[in-house]
C-alpha cells in the first residue's frame, strides 16, 4: 500500500502524521488482498482566512479497480475531520469490497 499525503496551508508535525498514519492502516487491513493500493489523502486548513468554525478539512481517495472511492471532511478539528473521513471511506470499502475481489477472480 502506498500513502500519499498532501498538506494544504498546514504543516504536519510528527504525532499528526503518526495519527494519520495509524488511521490509513486500517484501509489495508479491509484489502489485504490489493498489492497496488493507493490511499491519497489531503488534510490542512479550508483558507487562511476563516479563524472560527469548521476550517479543517480532510479529504481521502482510494482507487479500487475502476471505481475511485472518495470521502471528505469538514471540522473545527483536525483530528475529527481525519477520524470522519476515513471512517466514510471505510464504510463505502466494506460495500464494494466483496464485489471487487468477485471480479478480480473471474479474471
Amino acid at each position: 500500500m502506498q500513502i500519499r499525503v498532501k498538506e494544504t496551508n498546514i504543516k504536519l508535525n510528527t504525532g499528526l502524521s503518526s495519527f494519520l498514519e495509524k488511521k490509513i492502516k486500517k484501509i489495508e487491513k479491509l484489502l489485504p488482498d490489493v498489492p497496488d493500493l493507493i490511499v491519497d489523502i489531503e488534510v490542512g486548513l479550508t483558507s487562511k482566512h476563516h479563524q472560527k468554525g469548521d476550517i479543517y478539512k480532510a479529504e481521502t481517495q482510494v482507487q479500487l479497480g475502476q471505481k475511485l472511492l472518495r470521502s471528505v471532511s469538514e471540522k473545527d478539528n483536525i483530528r475529527s475531520a481525519i477520524i470522519e473521513s476515513v471512517e466514510d471511506l471505510e464504510g463505502q470499502l466494506r460495500k464494494r469490497k466483496e464485489a471487487y475481489l468477485a471480479r478480480r477472480k473471474v479474471k
